[in-house]
């Protein structure tokens, strides 16, 4: 199979100036994938992600952590639970109930219009598997403190 996940996630914080913890309020994250019989779409229906950020007069200056966990069997598909249950054992839901991130290192923080492009190199973890990637996401800060990120890997 094979897999892209698309992502949109805001974060508030704790502090709104100078470093601070940061938990996901909001989120989208969609998973569509290509099998030998169609095409499929299913939707992660709980995300819980934090992260340290530091953000000075509203810009974001770095990106400290970041760890995101989302519960497999809240992966739901718009097949119906037939297709849920091909997703749950492909992931190995039973023995790994998570897909997780952790960031590793952020090489790139650039400010872009409105906002920021980063790249970044983390540790996914799917079905017991990590393997390290490098992803590019877009970000906005928000006036009252929050941070939004954007973006997709396949």
């Amino acid at each position: 199979m094979k897999y892209k996940f698309l992502f949109l996630f805001l974060f508030a914080a704790s502090f709104v100036f100078g470093q601070a913890n940061y938990q996901v309020t909001n989120f989208s994250l969609v998973i569509k994938g290509t099998s030998n019989l169609h095409d499929w779409e299913s939707s992660a229906k709980e995300v819980r992600a934090n992260g340290s950020m530091t953000v000075v007069a509203g810009a974001l200056k770095s990106i400290e952590s970041l760890n995101v966990d989302i519960p497999v069997k809240t992966i739901k598909s718009s097949k119906g639970s037939i297709m849920d249950n091909k997703t749950y054992d492909a992931l190995k839901a039973n023995k790994n109930p998570n897909i997780t991130y952790k960031l590793g290192k952020v090489t790139g923080l650039t400010k872009k219009g409105e906002g920021y492009d980063i790249n970044a190199t983390g540790y996914l973890t799917i079905a017991g598997s990590t393997k390290t990637i490098d992803m590019y996401v877009r970000a906005k800060a928000g006036s009252d403190g929050s941070i939004t990120f954007n973006g997709s890997k396949n």
